[in-house]
């Protein structure tokens, strides 16, 4: 869906920075959001991602974990959805995800921290996540490493 205030100059600068960041985090240009509003999207790409996420001072691995705890601790169910599924693309891994959740929700409180769980469960057992598919490549090296 298109909208007559869609700005043909946005294909440019902060959003051209913004699907680089999406590309180097290895999510979907499109937001993976079937229902996601095109517009919406690609203001989030050029603004957040192209003027934030893009900045120096912080690491992407270091503003994922950051944002991570912030999602997390605010039970931020949709907006956690895309970065605990593509975290582990800046090397962060399953344990160090199960300790973030640890730690955000003695802060935040149990029932986030709780929720936060049941997502990164969900996530890690679809098959159709990189974790899975992650998990399945290490257990398959394993075995021909035998």
């Amino acid at each position: 869906m298109t909208h007559p205030s869609k700005d043909v100059s946005d294909m440019t600068g902060a959003h051209a920075a913004g699907v680089d960041v999406l590309h180097k985090i290895g999510w979907p240009i499109d937001s993976g959001f079937a229902d996601m509003d095109e517009e919406f999207w690609r203001f989030t790409t050029g603004h957040l991602f192209g003027q934030v996420w893009a900045r120096p001072g912080l690491s992407l691995r270091d503003r994922a974990l950051v944002t991570l705890s912030v999602l997390l601790a605010v039970d931020a169910d949709r907006g956690s959805m895309n970065h605990i599924r593509y975290a582990h693309n800046l090397g962060i891994t399953e344990e160090e995800m199960r300790e973030l959740i640890l730690q955000v929700g003695y802060y935040a409180g149990w029932p986030k921290g709780a929720h936060a769980m049941a997502r990164f469960t969900n996530i890690l057992n679809d098959p159709d996540s990189g974790w899975a598919k992650k998990a399945a490549a290490a257990k398959a090296n394993a075995g021909a490493a035998e």
